[in-house]
């Protein structure tokens, strides 16, 4: 038995002392300071989303129509990207249309509808004007988004991060200084933002609608030269001595 007897004290004095680093390190005096540092940068490219819409007596015809169509806009796409296999294209959607009809107070057949989305990237947006003027002679419904975004996204994320760094670190000595304290070693450092955060740094536009041919412009599809702005925030504690 005193062997079994001498190992569990030994146990539960390295437990205890674990224990007690553990704790000394939570409960040490620290100056804990949160970093924000910001990468800014004009749009480089866009995310363009085209709708097709097409309303006819029959289905077939919606459809013929609607693939016509997303025949004649592809043309024009592939001629703005480098890689034709990144256009991504949906399925073609089809549904009845009813509309009211006041004198008979009731919801009255008009046709069926065929609709189709075409998404792609356009990574120079100098040629945007002459991208907009070649789509406009296609028979799309709309340019339903354009989501203005910089393609060094995630390098501008990471830079801010190391500012942020450096921000809580200048921060915490010249605190430290105020208070007349030494400044030990750096016990924490934690950040919450990631470099795919750049995926939510973008400057959207929407609906340019082309109704007969005629424009109907809600928010454009030119950028408004809207800088966007890459924020890391970064929580440094420092030990005091």
């Amino acid at each position: 038995m005193k062997p079994t007897i001498t190992l569990l004290s030994l146990f539960l004095f390295f437990s205890t002392l674990s224990g007690y680093g553990q704790r000394n390190a939570t409960t040490a005096p620290k100056i804990v300071v949160t970093g924000v540092g910001t990468v800014s940068a004009f749009p480089n490219a866009a995310k363009i989303t085209l709708a097709l819409k097409f309303t006819k007596p029959t289905l077939k015809e919606a459809i013929t129509e609607n693939k016509a169509a997303a025949k004649q806009v592809l043309a024009v796409v592939k001629g703005f990207v480098t890689d034709t296999t990144a256009i991504k294209v949906s399925l073609i959607a089809t549904d009845k249309v009813m509309r009211w009809n006041a004198q008979l107070k009731k919801d009255v057949f008009v046709g069926f509808e065929s609709g189709q989305k075409i998404i792609f990237t356009l990574n120079d947006l100098n040629a945007m004007q002459d991208f907009t003027e070649k789509i406009m002679k296609t028979r799309i419904y709309e340019i339903e988004r354009v989501s203005y975004f910089h393609t060094q996204g995630e390098d501008f994320v990471k830079q801010a991060q190391e500012f942020a760094v450096a921000d809580a670190i200048e921060t915490t000595k010249r605190l430290a200084k105020a208070s007349g304290t030494t400044l030990g070693s750096i016990a924490f450092i934690q950040t919450s933002s990631s470099p795919s955060d750049a995926e939510d740094a973008t400057e959207d536009s929407y609906n340019l609608h082309t109704y007969n041919k005629g424009l109907e412009v809600s928010g454009g599809v030119g950028s408004s030269g809207q800088l966007l702005n890459f924020t890391a925030k970064v929580a440094v504690h420092t030990l005091l001595e």
